[in-house]
Protein backbone atom coordinates (compact mmCIF):
# COMPACT_ATOMS: atom_id res chain seq x y z
CA UNK A 1 0.00 0.00 0.00
CA UNK A 2 2.88 2.31 0.70
CA UNK A 3 4.10 1.84 -2.83
CA UNK A 4 0.78 2.90 -4.24
CA UNK A 5 0.71 6.02 -2.14
CA UNK A 6 4.22 6.96 -3.19
CA UNK A 7 3.41 6.34 -6.83
CA UNK A 8 0.25 8.40 -6.57
CA UNK A 9 2.16 11.24 -4.90
CA UNK A 10 4.92 11.12 -7.53
CA UNK A 11 2.36 11.07 -10.31
CA UNK A 12 0.47 13.98 -8.78
CA UNK A 13 3.57 16.07 -8.05
CA UNK A 14 5.01 16.38 -11.54
CA UNK A 15 1.59 17.28 -12.93
CA UNK A 16 1.30 20.15 -10.46
CA UNK A 17 4.96 21.31 -10.64
CA UNK A 18 5.40 21.39 -14.37
CA UNK A 19 2.66 21.68 -16.89
CA UNK A 20 2.97 20.15 -20.29
CA UNK A 21 2.94 23.17 -22.60
CA UNK A 22 2.10 23.08 -26.25
CA UNK A 23 5.01 23.79 -28.61
CA UNK A 24 2.83 25.57 -31.19
CA UNK A 25 3.18 29.12 -29.81
CA UNK A 26 6.97 28.77 -29.64
CA UNK A 27 7.14 27.32 -33.13
CA UNK A 28 4.86 30.07 -34.47
CA UNK A 29 7.01 32.73 -32.80
CA UNK A 30 10.20 31.30 -34.34
CA UNK A 31 8.63 31.13 -37.81
CA UNK A 32 7.41 34.73 -37.54
CA UNK A 33 10.80 35.87 -36.30
CA UNK A 34 12.61 34.18 -39.20
CA UNK A 35 10.10 35.59 -41.71
CA UNK A 36 10.54 39.09 -40.32
CA UNK A 37 14.30 38.69 -40.48
CA UNK A 38 14.11 37.68 -44.14
CA UNK A 39 11.93 40.65 -45.00
CA UNK A 40 14.16 43.10 -43.15
CA UNK A 41 17.39 41.70 -44.57
CA UNK A 42 16.12 42.06 -48.11
CA UNK A 43 16.11 38.42 -49.09
CA UNK A 44 12.53 38.90 -50.17
CA UNK A 45 12.63 41.63 -52.85
CA UNK A 46 9.57 43.55 -51.65
CA UNK A 47 11.25 46.94 -51.86
CA UNK A 48 12.66 46.21 -55.30
CA UNK A 49 9.26 45.00 -56.44
CA UNK A 50 7.62 48.24 -55.28
CA UNK A 51 10.33 50.33 -56.96
CA UNK A 52 9.87 48.45 -60.22
CA UNK A 53 6.12 48.92 -59.99
CA UNK A 54 6.61 52.68 -59.57
CA UNK A 55 8.98 52.71 -62.55
CA UNK A 56 6.44 50.84 -64.67
CA UNK A 57 3.69 53.29 -63.70
CA UNK A 58 5.93 56.25 -64.55
CA UNK A 59 6.84 54.67 -67.89
CA UNK A 60 3.15 54.10 -68.67
CA UNK A 61 2.37 57.74 -67.90
CA UNK A 62 5.25 58.85 -70.12
CA UNK A 63 4.05 56.52 -72.87
CA UNK A 64 0.58 58.05 -72.72
CA UNK A 65 2.09 61.54 -73.09
CA UNK A 66 4.25 60.43 -76.01
CA UNK A 67 1.31 58.74 -77.72
CA UNK A 68 -0.78 61.92 -77.36
CA UNK A 69 2.07 63.99 -78.80
CA UNK A 70 2.47 61.46 -81.62
CA UNK A 71 -1.23 61.75 -82.42
CA UNK A 72 -0.89 65.56 -82.58
CA UNK A 73 2.11 65.28 -84.90
CA UNK A 74 0.27 62.79 -87.11
CA UNK A 75 -2.60 65.28 -87.38
CA UNK A 76 -0.08 67.99 -88.34
CA UNK A 77 1.41 65.72 -91.01
CA UNK A 78 -2.05 65.01 -92.42
CA UNK A 79 -2.82 68.75 -92.48
CA UNK A 80 0.45 69.52 -94.29
CA UNK A 81 -0.64 67.33 -97.18
CA UNK A 82 -3.13 70.01 -98.25
CA UNK A 83 -2.24 73.04 -100.35
CA UNK A 84 -3.99 75.46 -97.99
CA UNK A 85 -1.90 74.38 -95.00
CA UNK A 86 1.34 74.56 -96.98
CA UNK A 87 0.47 78.11 -98.07
CA UNK A 88 -0.42 79.12 -94.50
CA UNK A 89 2.88 77.82 -93.13
CA UNK A 90 4.86 79.45 -95.95
CA UNK A 91 3.21 82.82 -95.28
CA UNK A 92 3.51 82.66 -91.45
CA UNK A 93 6.95 81.20 -90.97
CA UNK A 94 8.83 82.21 -94.11
CA UNK A 95 7.13 85.46 -95.13
CA UNK A 96 6.22 84.25 -98.61
CA UNK A 97 3.78 86.36 -100.63
CA UNK A 98 1.94 85.77 -103.85
CA UNK A 99 2.89 87.56 -107.01
CA UNK A 100 1.59 91.10 -106.90
CA UNK A 101 1.29 91.19 -103.08
CA UNK A 102 3.47 93.36 -100.83
CA UNK A 103 4.88 91.75 -97.71
CA UNK A 104 5.42 93.68 -94.51
CA UNK A 105 7.53 92.60 -91.57
CA UNK A 106 6.64 94.03 -88.17
CA UNK A 107 9.42 93.88 -85.61
CA UNK A 108 8.48 94.26 -81.98
CA UNK A 109 11.14 95.68 -79.66
CA UNK A 110 12.52 93.37 -77.03
CA UNK A 111 11.63 93.95 -73.42
CA UNK A 112 15.09 95.22 -72.56
CA UNK A 113 18.02 95.88 -74.83
CA UNK A 114 21.26 94.77 -73.11
CA UNK A 115 23.30 97.50 -74.83
CA UNK A 116 21.10 100.26 -73.41
CA UNK A 117 21.01 99.13 -69.80
CA UNK A 118 24.42 98.86 -68.21
CA UNK A 119 24.81 97.83 -64.61
CA UNK A 120 26.00 100.38 -62.11
CA UNK A 121 29.67 100.05 -61.21
CA UNK A 122 30.35 98.17 -58.04
CA UNK A 123 32.42 100.01 -55.51
CA UNK A 124 34.67 97.74 -53.49
CA UNK A 125 34.35 97.78 -49.74
CA UNK A 126 37.72 98.53 -48.18
CA UNK A 127 38.33 97.78 -44.56
CA UNK A 128 40.65 100.49 -43.19
CA UNK A 129 41.67 98.52 -40.12
CA UNK A 130 41.85 94.81 -40.94
CA UNK A 131 42.83 92.42 -38.19
CA UNK A 132 46.00 90.37 -38.03
CA UNK A 133 44.52 87.25 -39.62
CA UNK A 134 42.69 89.30 -42.26
CA UNK A 135 46.00 90.91 -43.29
CA UNK A 136 47.68 87.50 -43.49
CA UNK A 137 44.78 86.14 -45.55
CA UNK A 138 44.93 89.13 -47.93
CA UNK A 139 48.66 88.61 -48.31
CA UNK A 140 48.29 84.90 -49.06
CA UNK A 141 45.42 85.36 -51.51
CA UNK A 142 46.84 88.45 -53.22
CA UNK A 143 44.14 90.77 -51.96
CA UNK A 144 46.69 93.31 -50.82
CA UNK A 145 48.00 93.88 -54.34
CA UNK A 146 46.69 97.13 -55.84
CA UNK A 147 46.40 97.39 -59.60
CA UNK A 148 47.21 100.93 -60.61
CA UNK A 149 46.31 101.76 -64.15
Amino acid sequence: MTETLIREEEAAQPAIGRKKRSRWPTLLFVVLLVSFGLVVSGVLPIQQYLERENQVNAARAELAIIEARNADLAADVDALRTDQEIERVAREQYGFVREGEIGYVVITPDAEDPAVSTPAPVTPVIDDHPGFFARIWRFLTGGDVVNER
